[in-house]
């Protein structure tokens, strides 16, 4: 972060972004989201880069390096948001547009990611809601398994499959999906464990013709008398 000298004429679109900065913090630090402003307000910050450089109201000039977006998340109001990094995923939600841009912001997480020891945080790891501010914050983010989590692969797509990316992006590909397609993951399915007809079409539906009959194949051997193998 660098506070600059507040310049005396300020460009009207960097108190906008301070604007969009400042209610963003403050329904973070209240709970406010249930009003449906928030989302929206991490939108514009996030496709824009708004959060990059703004005038608070205060007048001080404030500008990030892209790398400092984790500075502008738990930098105290009115310079950053005073919030988590793991309350800003989940109020993103399942927009692959937004996370994609969120972890490109961001490192990979690591358990025990050190905090500043200047903030005020309260149990999830946020700025404790000042007076008047009242409300329950998300828990912070918790450590997901390797695998199939959708950050993993959307951080290789954006490094090694911007085209697969890109189809996520504009929600016509799912990332497992896309994972698939990268051949970073084998294709795998559901099956509903009811009935042996439902089990033999639902396999029939997702393999083919040719992979059923493997299938069927291996299934006479299996269950075959073991002095018949």
């Amino acid at each position: 972060m660098t506070p600059r000298d507040a310049q005396p004429h300020v460009p009207g679109e960097l108190k906008e972004r301070g604007q969009l900065v400042a209610s963003l913090g403050s329904s973070l630090r209240s709970g406010a989201t249930s009003l449906g402003t928030v989302p929206k307000l991490l939108e514009q910050l996030l496709l824009t880069g708004g959060w990059m450089d703004f005038v608070t109201r205060l007048g001080d000039h404030i500008t990030y390096e892209r790398s400092e977006f984790a500075d502008f998340v738990e930098t105290l109001p009115l310079q950053g948001l005073g919030a988590d990094l793991g309350i800003v995923e989940r109020l993103i939600g399942p927009r692959p547009d937004l996370l994609a841009v969120f972890y490109e912001l961001t490192p990979p997480r690591d358990r025990g990611r050190p905090k500043k020891a200047d903030d005020v945080h309260n149990y999830s790891g946020c700025p404790a809601p000042g007076p008047g501010e009242e409300g329950t914050l998300p828990a912070p983010r918790k450590q997901r398994p390797n695998g199939n989590q959708v950050e993993a692969i959307m951080r290789k797509l954006a490094k090694d499959r911007p085209d697969l990316l890109q189809e996520v992006t504009a929600g016509r590909m799912k990332p497992y999906t896309a994972a698939v397609e990268a051949g970073w993951r084998s294709p795998r399915t559901t099956i509903p464990l009811t009935d042996p007809e439902s089990i033999a079409r639902t396999l029939f539906d997702k393999l083919g013709t040719e992979q059923a009959q493997q299938v069927c194949r291996e299934l006479a051997r299996l269950v075959r008398p073991s002095g018949d193998r």
